[in-house]
């Protein structure tokens, strides 16, 4: 690949020849040594390949040296991973790969290390083998749930293994440089920060979130400690010989390996952050930092609720009551929007009996029209597979007010992210309802649960005009020379009634590209045309905005939202 970096016969022979052979690539590429270390550390992990203290000192270097390799795709994942699936995918990979290259080779000299009980120079190298195998555990949960995957049981089993040898060592607080020129870590630290990056995280956390907590949550850590008496009566535990991480202790008595976690310091740092960013934004309300501000400040409040010791959950807008049964799904704007105007424009239509010779004899002979029910619910059923989320239908686990808890198959949980919209449709209902996805947890191999905000209980598929103003008295709308037509797009037009009695609160969602504040349009269905402009700004996402609207005419009303029927049978299907 690069001809003066292949000189080097052994690259991992130690530090020096370590430092020679990364010096040889270019710095303006870090992928470039991406593929060349992999290949490295896969020849060291082999079973056959010579292991000794000097090449483990030189794969310590170079795991070092690989921060800002970690960094570079890290940066580039939260900039581009919702671009595309293929690159997500490619640097989703590239992250995984490379963590689990270094886990498999440490794991293979961790093994030669402990056949050499008696060897000073193996011994003194295992505190800090024991730390980067937990370092790098810790990076296999962060990059996991980028997808928001959970451990199995076997990982925390490992995890707990690690931790459990560097206790019977008495090594789990000896200070470790793994960093050269920062400050010194331990072993105990390394552990508590993948367990806590693992409970913080509730599912409602984008990958540009948990870059950030990773990044503040070694300070956070700083001062905390396990111990073996707890704290206070709802203290947090871990249980070594358990196959789970921290969790909140209850009445009932503890057996294992227990060890407990006072976290009061890590909600103090929280909390001051709190307050510190809501005086930032009393202060300077209309200040152009104040969304972002307003973002991590709900971060941190979700933060502080998962470790305060004294448990305060967030009060439920609506109460959560169980349900059963199965949702149709439609996942992403587009092709919610698409279905919908589709169904606006052209109907599965009923042939009018009598109308046609072929009508007429079959009235004539048979008394009905013997087959018109199958054929509008396979038309009805052909046209939904066409936008349908792959995999099947999903199953409701627990609704509440304001949304629902479901169950996805992992085919299309694959493709959700936070703010992804989606519609659901119980079977046997015609009207569909439009949610946000809030919350995402990988629960098996196949199933993925999923937490939906509902923002619309009735929603139709429109087309919106741009409406630009006239330079030429000879373009004309509707006898007005002020403005012409511009560009069409599909739109989604919601209605969301919170109670029967009160008056359904309307409004828009468009591309995000397609949004600006007071913007005139023209909104139009199959029934009806109507001037609007775009009012508040409710929410935006990369591919959508949700805003409100307003009727360009004071003196008339917007559309009132009518489905169109749809066969009960068609949506059985």
């Amino acid at each position: 690949m690069f001809g003066f970096g292949k000189t080097i016969r052994d690259p991992l022979a130690d530090v020096r020849s370590a430092e020679r052979w990364l010096a040889s690539f270019p710095l303006s590429d870090p992928l470039a040594i991406h593929g060349d270390v992999l290949t490295e550390l896969g020849r060291a992990a082999e079973p056959a390949a010579r292991r000794a203290p000097q090449r483990l000192e030189a794969i310590y270097f170079v795991d070092a040296q690989c921060n800002g390799l970690r960094r570079a795709l890290t940066a580039q994942y939260i900039e581009h991973a919702t671009r595309s699936s293929k690159i997500e995918h490619q640097l989703w990979s590239a992250l995984f790969d490379l963590t689990q290259a270094f886990l498999v080779t440490y794991y293979a000299f961790a093994r030669e290390v402990s056949s050499h009980a008696q060897s000073a120079k193996w011994q003194q190298l295992l505190p800090e083998l024991l730390c980067r195998q937990i370092v790098h555990m810790a990076l296999d949960a962060k990059i996991r749930l980028y997808r928001y995957e959970q451990w199995i049981p076997a990982k925390w089993a490992e995890l707990h293994g690690l931790f459990s040898l560097a206790l019977s060592r008495q090594m789990e607080r000896q200070p470790i440089m793994r960093v050269t020129g920062s400050g010194a870590t331990t072993i105990e630290h390394e552990f508590l920060f993948a367990l806590l990056l693992q409970l913080m995280n509730a599912g409602n956390m984008t990958a540009r979130h948990l870059e950030w907590v990773a990044g503040e949550l070694d300070e956070w850590c700083a001062p905390l400690r396990l111990s073996l008496e707890p704290s206070s009566v709802t203290s947090f535990y871990v249980d070594l010989g358990a196959r789970d991480g921290l969790k909140r202790r209850t009445p009932a008595p503890l057996e294992g390996r227990v060890l407990f976690l006072d976290t009061r310091p890590l909600h103090s740092v929280l909390m001051q952050n709190v307050v510190m960013i809501e005086q930032k934004i009393r202060a300077q309300p209309l200040s152009e930092r104040t969304p972002k501000r307003t973002e991590q400040l709900t971060l941190l409040t979700k933060l502080a609720s998962q470790v305060d010791p004294e448990f305060k959950p967030f009060a439920r807008r609506g109460e959560r009551m169980a349900a059963a049964g199965t949702v149709d799904a439609i996942v992403g704007f587009a092709k919610i929007s698409g279905y919908l105007r589709e169904e606006d424009l052209a109907p599965v239509a009923s042939v009018e009996s009598g109308k046609s010779f072929g009508g007429t004899m079959e009235l004539a002979v048979f008394g009905r029209i013997r087959n018109e029910t199958d054929r509008r619910v396979e038309l009805a059923r052909r046209r939904f597979a066409a936008f349908a989320a792959p995999g099947g239908p999903w199953e409701v686990k627990d609704m509440s007010q304001t949304g629902f808890r479901l169950l996805a198959p992992m085919s299309v949980a694959s493709m959700v992210t936070l703010g992804t919209l989606a519609a659901i449709r119980p079977h046997g209902q015609t009207p569909w309802a439009l949610g946000i996805v809030r919350r995402i947890k990988r629960m098996t191999a196949d199933r993925a649960e999923i937490g939906l905000q509902v923002i619309a209980n009735t929603l139709i598929g429109v087309d919106l005009v741009e409406q630009r103003k006239s330079h030429d008295a000879d373009y004309s709308v509707d006898g007005e020379a002020t403005t012409i037509n511009g560009r069409m797009f599909h739109g989604l037009f919601l209605a969301l009634k919170k109670r029967d009695t009160e008056p359904a609160v309307q409004s828009l969602v468009v591309p995000a590209a397609e949004y600006q504040p007071a913007k005139r349009l023209k909104l139009m269905t199959s029934k009806s045309v109507n001037p609007i402009r775009f009012g508040r700004l409710l929410e935006q996402q990369p591919d959508w905005v949700w805003a409100t609207v307003e009727p360009l005419d004071l003196g008339a009303p917007v559309p009132t939202i009518i489905p169109e029927e749809v066969p009960p049978a068609a949506a059985n299907e």
